[in-house]
Formats: C-alpha cells, structure tokens, sequence
C-alpha cells in the first residue's frame, strides 16, 4: 500500500511553486491511485495532521461575498485559480526570489481572468466597464512592479 503522504511529501518538493492548492494534490492522487478516494477536506485533514506539512486557508470561488460570475470553477481552475486550502513543506522554506515570483504568477492569473471578464461583459454597461478598466490597470501595474522587483532580485544572485 502506498504511503499518500509520502507521494505528497514529494509533490511539494518538486512543485514549481512553494504552495499549491490541496484540490490540485488531490487531482494528482485521484489519477496515480484511482482506488483510493479521498475528498479535498478529507486529505487536508490528514495532512494538517502531519507536522510535515503546513496547511493555510485559500480563497473560496463563488462565496456570497463575490460578485456573481459567468465563469464557472472549472474555467477558474483551467486559469490556475483553486479555491480551498493550500499546503506547503514545512522544511520548504521559500526565498524571497520564490516569493516574488509566486506573486507574479498569481498577479498574470488575475490578468488573464480579468481580460476574460472583458469579452464577456455586459456590453454598454458602463459602470462595470469602468470598474474593469479600473481592475485592469492596477493589475498591470502591479505586475509591472513584481517583475521589477524580481529582476533586482535576480541581480543580486
């Protein structure tokens, strides 16, 4: 019998990013190991039990504090963006470089769901033309600044 939180174990330490979303573990496992069945919350728990891993909230998709969305979770997660609960390697303690660009990828993520929200936006809708505008740009602008700032730390190595 496989150990799953071994293969989790060894997940995190070849992930490209520090933390990952537990559902994304999870998919991973569904498709290595098709007997065994576990629910997200199921495996988080397991792993919150483990002092191997470090367990931190995420975001929730759709929750009554968002605004509704012609995208569905499954169009969010097609993007990068899970919702639930992400983990991470106790011992996998993330540069500052790893940071930066972890930011940078979830600021491009942002982008990229915001300019989705454009094409499907109520067309003469001014208000939410303006607040996507809005969003538009301090999102580049942001990641104009991470990649500044990740170019400086790249020059410092």
């Amino acid at each position: 019998m496989v150990n799953i939180l071994d293969r989790v174990a060894v997940l995190l330490q070849e992930a490209d990013s520090f933390i990952v979303p537990v559902k994304w573990i999870n998919t991973i496992l569904k498709s290595e190991y098709p007997q065994i069945s576990l629910t997200v919350e199921q495996l988080t728990e397991k792993l919150r039990q483990d002092k191997r891993f470090r367990i931190f909230e995420g975001p929730k998709i759709g929750t009554k504090n968002t605004t509704k969305s012609t995208l569905s979770k499954g169009d969010m997660e097609t993007l990068g963006f899970y919702e639930g609960p992400r983990v991470m390697l106790g011992s996998r303690i993330p540069t500052r470089r790893e940071i930066v660009k972890f930011l940078l990828q979830k600021a491009d993520q942002t982008f990229e769901i915001l300019k989705k929200a454009w094409e499907i936006r109520p067309h003469g809708d001014t208000k939410v033309e303006d607040q996507l505008l809005e969003a538009l740009a301090k999102s580049q602008r942001l990641q104009r600044e991470l990649r500044t700032i990740l170019v400086n730390e790249e020059k410092k190595e």
